[in-house]
């Protein structure tokens, strides 16, 4: 694997992990400002939103590290 395509590869998975880490956020601070109905609805779109964006994610096999050129 070139240096560019670690390069990439790395920085997508940061991205990943900082989105996660970000919606995270978002979700805690949702529970504690809204009421139960609201919350609710929320719950619904935040488990859709998953179940439309995971497929779009990686497997995860692009990348040994373990691996020497």
């Amino acid at each position: 694997m070139s240096e560019s395509t670690e390069t990439i590869y790395r920085v997508k998975i940061a991205l990943q992990l900082s989105f996660i880490v970000w919606v995270m956020l978002v979700v805690f601070i949702f529970y504690a400002t809204f009421e139960t109905t609201i919350k609710m609805y929320g719950t619904f779109l935040l488990l859709f939103t998953i179940v439309i964006f995971t497929p779009f994610l990686p497997d995860g096999t692009g990348y040994d590290e373990g691996k020497p050129e």
